[in-house]
C-alpha cells in the first residue's frame, strides 16, 4: 500500500468531505422550501 505525503490525505478527505457537505445541505434546503411553502399555503 502506497504511502501519501503527510497532509495529501487529509486534504483529499477534506474535499469529499465539503461535498457531500454541500450536497447534503442542498437536499435540506430543498426539504425546508417544500416544507415552509407547504406551511404558507395551509
Amino acid at each position: 500500500m502506497p504511502r501519501l505525503r503527510p497532509g495529501q490525505s487529509e486534504k483529499f478527505l477534506s474535499k469529499t468531505q465539503e461535498v457531500l457537505y454541500q450536497k447534503e445541505f442542498k437536499h435540506a434546503d430543498r426539504i425546508y422550501k417544500q416544507l415552509s411553502q407547504r406551511g404558507n399555503r395551509s
